[in-house]
């Protein structure tokens, strides 16, 4: 008997802390889209696109990895950014590591399941409103 009251607090122990993680106001997975201008190599002109963005945070939301493409193109870079998280004011920031001071995104919660990203493309300020994808 002992043991079976072991193994269910265990597994409820277990399942409490699996809840809790999901519950983190800052989700694993967010993404969205925004529109560029894109100069055609043969042609010269500019042209509007869609792009997309994805952020993947790790587990303990130390890191995160950023995926930026154009809708109907075939390439999609990532790269893993170093993440810091303002747990009172819901922000967060990424750059490149401990000795990097540069802020290269920066994001802030707006409402549950939503967030506004900031970053510089050259010198111009894009601002995307990003979705969570909730992990189930």
């Amino acid at each position: 008997m002992k043991r079976i009251l072991t193994i269910l607090a265990a597994i409820i122990c277990l399942c409490s802390c699996a809840k809790q993680e999901q519950s983190h106001w800052l989700y694993n997975m967010w993404s969205g889209e925004y529109d560029i201008t894109m100069t055609n190599n043969d042609t010269g002109e500019h042209e509007p696109h869609v792009a997309g963005i994805s952020l993947e945070f790790s587990d303990d939301r130390s890191e995160c990895v950023v995926h930026e493409g154009v809708k109907d193109h075939y390439t999609v870079t990532g790269k893993t950014y170093k993440a810091y998280l303002n747990e009172i004011e819901k922000i967060f920031v990424l750059n490149e590591g401990d000795y990097d001071s540069r802020i290269l995104y920066w994001g802030q919660i707006t409402t549950s399941g939503k967030c506004t990203l900031n970053f510089y493309s050259g010198d111009e300020l894009v601002t995307v409103e990003l979705a969570a994808h909730k992990l189930e």
